[in-house]
């Protein structure tokens, strides 16, 4: 699989109504690696999950309204355990650790996600120790797979999106792999998917004050590593 997009910069840029909208770009300190954001990551993403009974796509017409805005993963609960997953993403060994500093250390996550029936949707995070031991999902938990973190219990029938601190709510673990779980016979959508450093969500263009401190400081810039 296709590396991470690391984004080492943040923006600046012109000056509107007080508000310095982003345009250019200088030195930031986090870095990120994404998972979901465009066409091109989702045709990454899909040959990696190798297992379960759904069925994985691509999404053109119905994705997260972010600055990308181009494709999302579609997720057809067609049978069996209604999801499609990996254990070991290909070189994926992610550390999820309190203080990140280098290039393959995290401590959020951040995903848009809306369903299609059911009563409720899941995330999966595969990693060591742990295995499957990282659940988050929105409305019913409809398969009882715990442990889990309902992040809301309003069931996604339009775009939601959660950042989680991976570090707090599991402690220390290398997370190795995904799974995107409908969890019923209906569909899942998965977006705006990225791990990072600081818990500002480094795929949403925001506006920075004209001295330079930021609401949100990324810039959409896309490098692959390995």
């Amino acid at each position: 699989m296709r590396g991470s997009r690391l984004r080492p910069l943040f923006t600046i840029g012109v000056l509107t109504g007080g508000l310095l909208l982003a345009t250019g770009a200088v030195i930031a300190q986090d870095k990120t690696f994404t998972i979901i954001n465009d066409e091109a990551s989702v045709d990454d993403l899909i040959p990696e999950l190798t297992s379960g009974g759904g069925a994985a796509e691509v999404e053109a017409a119905d994705v997260y309204p972010d600055a990308e805005a181009g494709a999302a993963l579609r997720l057809e609960g067609v049978g069996g355990d209604f999801q499609r997953f990996n254990t070991q993403i290909s070189d994926w060994a992610f550390q999820i650790v309190d203080d990140p500093t280098a290039a393959d250390e995290f401590r959020y996550i951040t995903f848009a996600w809306k369903k299609q029936g059911g009563t409720g949707m899941q995330l999966q995070v595969h990693g060591a120790p742990g295995d499957w031991g990282h659940r988050y999902h929105a409305g019913d938990n409809m398969q009882a797979w715990n442990p889990s973190i309902q992040v809301t219990p309003d069931f996604p029938d339009d775009w939601q999106i959660h950042t989680r601190d991976l570090f707090e709510d599991w402690g220390e673990f290398t997370l190795t792999g995904l799974a995107f779980s409908p969890s019923s016979l209906d569909f899942g959508i998965y977006d705006h998917m990225a791990l990072h450093q600081s818990e500002v969500d480094p795929l949403t263009a925001q506006a920075v004050d004209p001295k330079g401190k930021s609401a949100a400081v990324w810039a959409e810039i896309k490098q692959d590593i390995r």
